[in-house]
């Protein structure tokens, strides 16, 4: 199916009325994001449109579904990326795609929840510091593993010492360093796998990040956003209408 400019436009407009957590049913404002594609071209309610490349179609499930704090800012934070998607199936080139993927969630997003960690845990800040300054300069499985064994120790102390909000965080931090580290190691044997956990570790983050609802939908649009500009780098289709969708994170 080609994609054009008002198919694009309307996938906004039914986007813009609010996504559901899971499939949902076929009514705007109901939907997920890829059921409210399926929507917008005429498809049989189901979340799999065939314009939408089975990696990319992954990863937009997997953030649809993450604990934004209301239908609306579901839809705020995945508008972007369910119009820049389109066209993607069969253009875009899904081992490049997943091997920035999991390179921007370990440099980028993983560093996040380490330094989330860090702030409430003073006694373990620069330990947490650095394996965040590691994943970001190396971008390894390595690094994020060493990222976990950080998180998850200081994780342990503050448990010990009472310290519920610090260990929290760093346990936080630790789930996060593991995902991406696991879709590092996933990328090789198992597509699907290796987007599953690099958003997995997106979602990670807002526990890390805090607990407000209004910064879990800004860590989540975030990564959302870093998502579309991996594709607008790899000139995927879809991001010819991103003019439809001016860039405006959640806050």
């Amino acid at each position: 199916m080609e994609i054009t400019r008002e198919i694009a436009t309307k996938v906004r407009d039914v986007v813009d009325a609010g996504l559901s957590n899971g499939l949902g049913t076929p009514e705007p404002g109901k939907m997920c994001v890829e059921a409210a594609v399926c929507y917008a071209l005429g498809l049989p309610h189901g979340d799999d449109p065939a314009c939408v490349a089975p990696s990319l179609r992954r990863l937009k499930i997997g953030l649809n579904d993450r604990a934004w704090s209301s239908p609306r800012a579901r839809a705020k934070g995945l508008r972007r990326l369910a119009v820049a998607q389109l066209g993607s199936a069969g253009v875009l080139d899904e081992q490049e795609f997943r091997r920035r993927v999991v390179d921007m969630t370990i440099r980028k997003a993983v560093p996040v929840g380490l330094r989330a960690a860090a702030r409430v845990n003073p006694q373990f800040a620069d330990r947490l510091k650095a394996a965040a300054l590691r994943c970001e300069q190396e971008g390894t499985g390595e690094a994020c593993e060493y990222a976990r064994q950080e998180a998850h120790y200081a994780a342990a102390s503050a448990y010990a010492a009472a310290d519920a909000a610090a260990s929290a965080y760093a346990a936080a931090a630790a789930a996060y360093a593991y995902a991406a580290a696991a879709a590092a190691s996933a990328y090789a044997d198992d597509a699907a796998a290796s987007a599953y956990a690099a958003y997995a570790a997106a979602y990670a983050a807002y526990a890390a990040y805090a607990a407000a609802d209004a910064s879990r939908d800004a860590v989540l649009s975030e990564y959302a956003e870093w998502v579309v500009q991996t594709l607008i780098d790899m000139k995927a289709p879809g991001c010819q209408w991103l003019d439809l969708v001016p860039l405006e994170l959640a806050s």
